[in-house]
């Protein structure tokens, strides 16, 4: 205005004197802003004569044709996000720094090295290629837009992390260090919390050796938006253990001879633990040749016993073990070990009418007779011998196929006074 010195017949300070100086000399915009009204002016005026209705179809058949047009030419619509939002661009640039990517914007939109992954990388080529096809996370809206691929990764992970917890997936993770109340682990880019009471510490481990290693681990818990991650490495000892004894059972084979360590005494039998978490019972008939004897007579819990597989139920994951059958029927060695003549002593198992019952070893009985009990007559054995009495007798003859063998008491004094009287 001053070049064009308009102002330099009016006074500054009289606003009056501005405004009728310039109704008497227009302005050049003031002209063209006049020249655009009488343009409206005279559209309204055709506007009018057509018709709203038929205005307002027509502008829109105007507006879609224009919009085509512009398409062919190239002149696309922008494209607009909102925070928060995922999605999908084309890597249109690589630089060691970082990546251009096409998001529909105006201008491509550039991604540093830091966004686009978590990994220790020295170039961006390492992560993307010209072409590829990527996800990515909208961190800044609006015509500055700011994207990252790791964020949207991130997401991604959270999420495949959570389908694996719900399908009970195990997951790898890598320790990073001790930290209060357990471990910090690192499961693909994403931190994850091993509680102490999840770790299943063994016998000689500490948290500290777990650092640097690899481990397998369940998922207890994955919250996407609050970056929550609890895992279990003892569910996964369960399973592996499970996993173990199932194996075992497997490959138990009815009639092999194992060693296992006495768990429980009952009753009814003994449980023993014939490796990897298998048990199995001995039942009081197969723990000794001959008659029964309390379980707590025969083994003791902790004792290491060699136990016979008499058979396994894979079903109800039951084995059914014998002491007993570990070691040979001692009828099978009675010759040996009890010749004829030779001299025995033996516990009274039994007391009959007919005579005594002598327990000389596990299923090893023999039968003094009444009459062989003494030099003298006896009337009555209860007289003369109760149950438990400790006897000695001469082995007089052995039916190893009926497992029999008669004894006497009375040879064995004879002998004796025949040796007394020779002396």
């Amino acid at each position: 205005m001053e070049e064009k010195k308009f102002y330099e017949d009016v006074n500054p300070n009289d606003v009056e004197s501005i405004l009728e100086k310039a109704s008497a000399e227009k302005l050049p915009q003031s002209e063209k802003l006049e020249n655009v009204e009488k343009v409206k002016a005279e559209q309204s005026k055709v506007l009018e004569e057509k018709g709203s209705v038929v205005s307002e179809t027509t502008n829109k058949t105007n507006a879609s044709k224009d919009e085509s047009k512009n398409n062919q030419n190239g002149n696309f619509f922008l494209k607009s996000y909102k925070k928060g939002d995922i999605i999908t661009v084309t890597v249109v640039k690589v630089e060691p720094n970082g990546a251009y990517v096409s998001a529909g914007t105006k201008e491509d939109v550039f991604i540093p090295l830091k966004g686009l992954t978590n990994k220790q990388v020295s170039s961006a080529g390492e992560v993307v290629k010209v072409g590829d096809k990527i996800d990515v996370m909208v961190l800044r809206d609006g015509p500055n837009l700011i994207l990252s691929k790791k964020m949207a990764d991130n997401v991604k992970k959270y999420e495949d992390l959570k389908k694996k917890m719900e399908n009970e997936e195990k997951v790898k993770a890598k320790v990073e260090k001790v930290i209060k109340g357990g471990l910090l682990l690192d499961i693909d880019g994403v931190p994850a919390f091993l509680p102490q009471s999840q770790v299943g510490l063994k016998k000689g481990e500490t948290l500290e050796s777990f650092v640097g290693k690899e481990i397998d681990v369940h998922l207890l818990e994955v919250d996407p938006k609050i970056k929550r991650v609890i895992a279990s490495r003892l569910k996964v000892l369960q399973e592996e253990k499970e996993q173990l004894k199932k194996q075992t059972l497997v490959n138990l084979k009815k009639g092999e001879i194992y060693e296992g360590v006495v768990k429980a005494i009952q009753d009814f039998g003994v449980f023993v633990d014939i490796g990897n978490g298998v048990e199995g019972l001995v039942r009081i008939n197969e723990l000794t040749w001959g008659r029964r004897k309390d379980p707590h007579e025969v083994v003791k819990v902790g004792e290491r016993i060699k136990v016979k597989v008499l058979s396994v139920n894979l079903d109800n994951e039951k084995v059914s073990l014998s002491l007993r059958q570990t070691k040979p029927h001692p009828w099978e060695v009675v010759e040996e070990k009890y010749p004829i003549g030779s001299v025995v002593e033996g516990t009274v198992l039994r007391i009959h009418p007919f005579g005594v019952v002598l327990e000389l070893d596990e299923g090893i009985t023999g039968l003094i007779h009444i009459s062989q009990l003494d030099t003298k007559r006896i009337d009555k054995i209860e007289n003369f011998v109760k149950v438990g009495d400790k006897l000695q007798a001469k082995v007089m003859s052995i039916d190893k196929e009926n497992r029999k063998m008669k004894l006497s008491r009375r040879a064995l004094l004879e002998n004796e006074q025949g040796e007394n009287k020779d002396q």
